[in-house]
């Protein structure tokens, strides 16, 4: 049987080595970003910004695993349009831990980020508008924090609910892709499902629960911020800041939703279309895998406090003194 001059045309960037090898070398540099900008939120969020400061740290941290998750620990190596792969990364090399666990923390990890971005936008709502639309009991918002950090473990659960025998579900998956790269022949391939569907429909399902969430809030809070004329009776220097504030948690989310937008875009089409292209598949889990990164860079640039300090301790600002924002009394403090 003759070989399809395709099944031997394969590059560096198709190979399990280029993802690894660069998986790694993103992580060198993007970890460090990424324990600073905690850090900042930890140690440096001004008294102004008390109430953002959980909320923050939170997003920052579920940032962070994701990041590592991709790009340190599982590394996935996979065969989009099949939802199939391998895990090349710490917990396979040095632990031996089972692929499909692994694949199941790093799915819901990754959509943690999601719930952390909804507790963003609803800390924003909650210290904005002053209508009955809003959680205002402590019993309320703990209830709405548990079934948002709960939902992503369980869409990664439905997901994985239907793992088939594996043996026929190669031999299914390369009728999609007749030519694989020749790690599916040497390394231990797994084949999460043969019916992308029903991965389609927990995504559907988790992108859903959060959308509706954020149009809500994001809506809401710009009403009040924007339009209505009976928001809140506090001076028209309150509501600058705080339509300032809502503006940089805008950006500072917008943009690690932007990179994120590119390969999940893509991956979306390789599944609807069944087009394989391994080179695209990596350079987008290696994108997937620094969106913590850029978050934390946007954050450390967006937020001025955080951004002097840098410049202070990178002495780009000699002269520059760096205050927590905070007044002598309570009575006189403004809180975002």
């Amino acid at each position: 049987m003759s070989i399809n001059k395709t099944c031997i045309n394969e590059t560096y960037f198709d190979t399990a080595d280029f993802l690894n090898l660069y998986s790694h070398l993103i992580s060198i540099v993007a970890l460090p970003i990424n324990i600073l900008g905690i850090w900042l939120i930890y140690y440096r969020t001004p008294v102004r910004m008390k109430n953002m400061k959980g909320v923050m740290l939170n997003c920052h941290v579920w940032g962070l695993f994701g990041d590592v998750m991709l790009g340190t620990l599982t590394i996935p190596y996979v065969f989009f349009p099949v939802i199939s792969g391998t895990p090349l990364g710490i917990l396979t090399r040095f632990f031996d831990i089972n692929a499909f666990f692994q694949t199941y923390i790093a799915v819901a990890c990754v959509a943690e980020v999601g719930s952390s971005i909804v507790f963003m936008f609803e800390n924003r709502q909650s210290q904005t508008v002053t209508s009955s639309w809003k959680i205002t009991s402590e019993k309320s918002r703990n209830s709405f924090y548990a079934i948002n950090m709960i939902f992503p473990w369980l869409a990664s659960t439905i997901s994985l609910m239907r793992i088939p025998e594996q043996t026929s579900a190669k031999l299914e998956m390369l009728k999609t892709i007749p030519c694989p790269t020749i790690e599916f022949f040497q390394m231990s391939v797994i084949i999460v499902t043969t019916d992308a569907k029903s991965i389609g429909l927990a995504l559907m399902l988790l992108l859903l629960f959060y959308t509706i969430q954020l149009f809500f809030f994001i809506i809401h809070s710009s009403f009040y911020l924007c339009i209505s004329t009976k928001s809140y009776a506090v001076s028209e220097k309150t509501k600058k800041l705080k339509r300032k504030y809502f503006v940089a948690v805008c950006i500072q989310i917008m943009v690690p939703f932007a990179i994120m937008a590119v390969p999940v875009s893509y991956y979306a089409f390789s599944i609807v279309t069944d087009y394989y292209n391994q080179s695209a598949n990596n350079f987008c889990f290696l994108i997937m895998s620094i969106h913590g990164f850029f978050s934390t860079v946007a954050t450390i640039v967006i937020y001025e406090n955080y951004r002097n300090y840098i410049l202070h301790v990178l002495r780009i600002r000699r002269n520059l003194k760096v205050t927590l924002i905070q007044s002598k009394s309570m009575a006189e403090t403004t809180y975002i």
